[in-house]
Order: structure tokens, then C-alpha cells, then sequence
């Protein structure tokens, strides 16, 4: 279900890039509980990746974060079928929280780094036209 909420909203989707998703998918979630190295610089390395990647591909950051909370739903019931304990679903929240962390600071990155390159701007202007207009909202 979780999967076939986010396929339905990526555009351009071809069962070739819709097949490539289930396998990242499955991928993710099997590194997010096995931590790569002990959840140490790989994971973070690997984790670090995720959102330039769906810049690239056109996933956007507002299809990133509900689509994190339908997994953390979706596994929570699973776990609550399958009489595990409360805690892991809260370990679980854990775990995704870190994951989308690392996503949502990526992300911020690369759209930094997109701006500064296409405009020329300084990182200084930038941050500057940032905090102005954050000021004023």
C-alpha cells in the first residue's frame, strides 16, 4: 500500500522505473534494520545519497516525508498483528526519523548547491535572502 501511494504520485512512472522503486524499496528497508556497518559512516554515506537521487529522478521532499509516515503506519499494524511489542513500532519511528533526517538535510544541500551553481551567487547572498525573507513572512 505504501509503495503504490508514492508510485502513483511520481511523475513519468514506466514499469521499469516503477520495478526499480520496489527494488530500492526493499533495499532501504532491509538497510535501515541491518544498519550496513553498524549504522556507521556506510549507512550514513548510503542514507546521504538517497535525496539527490530522488531530486534526480523527480520525487519531490513533499512526497518523502508522508511517504515515511505511511511505512511507520503501515509496519506499526503489522508488528500489532503479529502481537509484537509497542516498543518496536516506537523503534521503528526511530529509525525512520533518522533515515528521513539525513533525506531532508540532503536535500537542503543539493537544492543549495543547484541555486548557488545556476545563479552564481555567493553562499553568503544566499543565506542572506534566506533569512530576509523568512523575516518577513
Amino acid at each position: 500500500m505504501h509503495q503504490q501511494w508514492l508510485i502513483n504520485s511520481m511523475p513519468n512512472k514506466t514499469e521499469v522505473r516503477i520495478h526499480r522503486l520496489h527494488e530500492t524499496f526493499i533495499q532501504w528497508f532491509h538497510q535501515m534494520f541491518t544498519g550496513i556497518d553498524y549504522w556507521g559512516k556506510t549507512y550514513a554515506d548510503c542514507r546521504w545519497h538517497i535525496e539527490p537521487v530522488h531530486v534526480e529522478i523527480g520525487i519531490a521532499p513533499q512526497h518523502v516525508v508522508p511517504a515515511m509516515a505511511v511505512v511507520v503506519h503501515e509496519v506499526g499494524k503489522q508488528l500489532k498483528a503479529d502481537g509484537k511489542p509497542e516498543e518496536l513500532k516506537d523503534v521503528l519511528g526511530r529509525i525512520c526519523m533518522i533515515d528521513l533526517a539525513f533525506i531532508k538535510q540532503a536535500y537542503v544541500e543539493v537544492s543549495s548547491s543547484a541555486v548557488l551553481r545556476e545563479t552564481g551567487w555567493s553562499e553568503a547572498l544566499f543565506k542572506r535572502l534566506i533569512a530576509t525573507g523568512a523575516s518577513s513572512m
